[in-house]
């Protein structure tokens, strides 16, 4: 029997209101193998509550956001840049706003103008946000946003296919269903680090292929090389032995980072939404503009019939998940279905199976406390863009149902972090 999931919080937000977001939306215009209509995305904004914000960051020169190794690493000769930046960083950067514009004492957290102003529970500390909550960030391309092309995704030098469950093989996971492609199809690679629009997403989500533009990391931004040395201050010299290479990122004209924003007190969204903000972010504090507003844009989903009983889904993920160091969350039991291992649990109250996962190569975050003056510990994270084949426990689960329990959550550790933001869709089996 499936255990309740511990990971369930009052943050694992990101739900997406439904039915305002189809009173905002045009009628369905497509409809899927399944009978299941489709909602377009191009374009289509949500009203945000009152304390929300949608965050735009606009690089003015080359930002840098330092990979999980030291400058000192064995081999190293440069250290290069993650993008889009990790979620702490730009989480300590809009807090670090927030705090200069209170005149935030950094050793007690109190405000020298508003004495009453709690700045631990309303922005958080290096352990967590407090009542704060963000999703994101994510890759904004001419005010568009782009999302983690999924992993299942295989291309040669003619067409798009997808991965799904195949047949049962015996492996050290037991006899499970690995991903595989279709059958004769060759010469296929996968798409890691690829972005595709709303459009393209709606489409893997529908269980098909994008057909639009695939965005690759030269589409978005350049490289540039940069030698640094360490200085002593006290004699203004230059430290033996003490030189550094790092990897800078210009992006490309259109090109920004999206973030929202939730649970924001009226002072620090006061704070935010002033014109002309400024804020340093990532390595050697670069500067970045910020744009607040009170809309964002919807995302993609499959509207199905809402009394339509669902048997297979996907859950994919936009952002990088924390379970532990483990592949699924820890409450789940590798138990034996239909002659194949799985991995059974319960996610938000949705009981499901796990039957085959694409999953891509671990992503690393580290970190600097500011407070302490020290770096934060590193920590491996299951990449964005990787997808979970699942079937469901209960046979009389619908689909509505599914989608307000799953589609647009996060999961796991740090979801008020925005980690393990999901999007619900369908597949098909090639076992």
């Amino acid at each position: 029997m499936a255990k309740p999931n511990p990971n369930k919080n009052k943050n694992q937000g990101g739900r997406v209101n439904y039915s305002k977001q189809n009173r905002q939306k045009e009628k369905a215009i497509a409809t899927d193998s399944v009978g299941a209509k489709v909602v377009s995305p191009t374009i289509n904004s949500l009203s945000l509550a009152n304390n929300e914000l949608n965050i735009t960051l606009t690089a003015y020169d080359t930002w840098f956001f330092r990979e999980s190794r030291p400058h000192d690493a064995v081999g190293a000769s440069e250290l290069s840049s993650l993008f889009p930046p990790p979620i702490r960083t730009v989480a300590g950067a809009l807090r670090t706003l927030i705090g200069d514009q209170l005149k935030i004492n950094w050793q007690t957290l109190q405000s020298a103008t508003q004495p009453d102003f709690n700045f631990v529970s309303e922005l958080g500390d290096a352990q967590g946000l407090g009542e704060l909550s963000l999703n994101g960030p994510w890759i904004n391309f001419d005010d568009q946003r782009l999302y983690p092309a999924p992993l299942y995704l295989m291309k040669n030098e003619h067409e798009l296919k997808r991965l799904a469950p195949g047949s049962i093989v015996r492996c050290d996971l037991g006899s499970v269903r690995l991903p595989a492609l279709p059958k004769d199809s060759k010469g296929f690679k996968n798409l890691e680090q690829r972005w595709i629009t709303a459009e393209g997403m709606r489409r893997c989500l529908e269980g098909h292929v994008p057909t639009d533009k695939i965005y690759t990391s030269d589409d978005l931004f350049s490289h540039e090389a940069r030698l640094g040395i360490a200085r002593d201050n006290a004699t203004r010299s230059v430290e033996d032995g003490k030189l550094y290479q790092t990897q800078h990122l210009r992006l490309k004209e259109k090109v920004s980072v999206g973030l929202l924003v939730k649970n924001l007190s009226s002072v620090a969204k006061d704070i935010l939404t002033q014109p002309n903000t400024l804020l340093r972010l990532g390595g050697e504090g670069r500067m970045a503009a910020l744009k607040a507003q009170e809309q964002a844009q919807a995302f993609p989903f499959v509207n199905a019939k809402a009394n339509a009983k669902v048997e297979r889904f996907v859950l994919h993920f936009l952002t990088p998940a924390d379970f532990e160091g483990a592949m699924f969350p820890k409450d789940f039991e590798k138990t034996t279905f239909d002659g194949a291992t799985v991995w059974q649990g319960v996610i938000n109250d949705i009981g499901l199976r796990i039957i085959s996962a694409v999953v891509g190569k671990v992503h690393r975050e580290g970190g600097w406390d500011m407070q302490k003056h020290q770096p934060s510990p590193v920590k491996s994270y299951i990449p964005a863009g990787s997808a979970w084949f699942c079937r469901a426990v209960d046979s009389e689960l619908t689909w509505e149902t599914l989608n307000t329990q799953l589609h647009g959550h996060c999961i796991g550790v740090d979801s008020a972090y925005g980690r393990g933001q999901l999007l619900l869709g369908t597949w098909q089996d090639h076992k």
